[in-house]
């Protein structure tokens, strides 16, 4: 019983630690693109990898936690622990193992490219191609700050402030959106144009 408790204790620490990182992050200005961006060129938009890293690692200490409660309960009292409880003990530890997993192939594959005709969401195993004129909804949160996008067909981007980059997306987005997509959610067209005019300041003060 105390190990199990210690265990939990041990993830519930780190999970919190996770939160506090992501948030920090959260709270960082939106960076600039690394290279100067021109019209009718791909700009690829990528999520910071740390994202991806600390949902890996939230996902292999418990899998390693269970998976060594498992090994010791069996050799405490294998009867007590039978068959039916190792499987299913290790079907929560390769479900773990699979979470971590994705997680890192999307750190290494997961993005998105912008261009004049639309968006293309590239994942772990599918892409999506999104025009521009297909949007019906942007959205922005604030508290989580990142950009939603639905299509007509009702698909789904997200897109976080916290991406080099999203002063070109901005820019693109005001110009390409329909207009009453624009002005259903003035929220969401402020703050492109926000990240409009923090991008040209950046690179007014660079070429200084």
């Amino acid at each position: 019983m105390r190990e199990s408790l210690i265990a939990f204790a041990v993830l519930a620490v780190l999970m919190f630690a996770a939160q506090a990182v992501r948030a920090r992050g959260r709270r960082r200005p939106a960076a600039p693109a690394h290279v100067p961006w021109k019209p009718g060129q791909r700009l690829v938009l990528r999520t910071p990898p740390r994202n991806a890293f600390l949902s890996c690692v939230t996902a292999l200490v418990p899998a390693a936690l269970v998976a060594a409660l498992m090994i010791r309960s069996w050799a405490a009292e294998p009867r007590r622990v039978g068959p039916l409880g190792m499987a299913g003990g290790a079907a929560v530890v390769l479900l773990l193992l699979a979470v971590a997993a994705f997680q890192l192939a999307s750190a290494a594959r997961a993005h998105v490219v912008v261009h004049d005709t639309g968006l293309e969401r590239v994942g772990v195993f599918r892409r999506l191609l999104v025009g521009w004129g297909s949007v019906t909804k942007l959205s922005f949160n604030g508290a989580q700050r990142w950009f939603h996008l639905t299509t007509e067909h009702g698909a789904h981007v997200w897109l976080p402030l916290d991406v080099a980059g999203m002063p070109e997306f901005a820019r693109l987005a005001l110009r390409r959106l329909p207009r009453q997509v624009l002005e259903a959610d003035p929220a969401a067209r402020e703050a492109l144009q926000e990240l409009v005019g923090t991008g040209g300041a950046r690179r007014s003060r660079s070429a200084m």
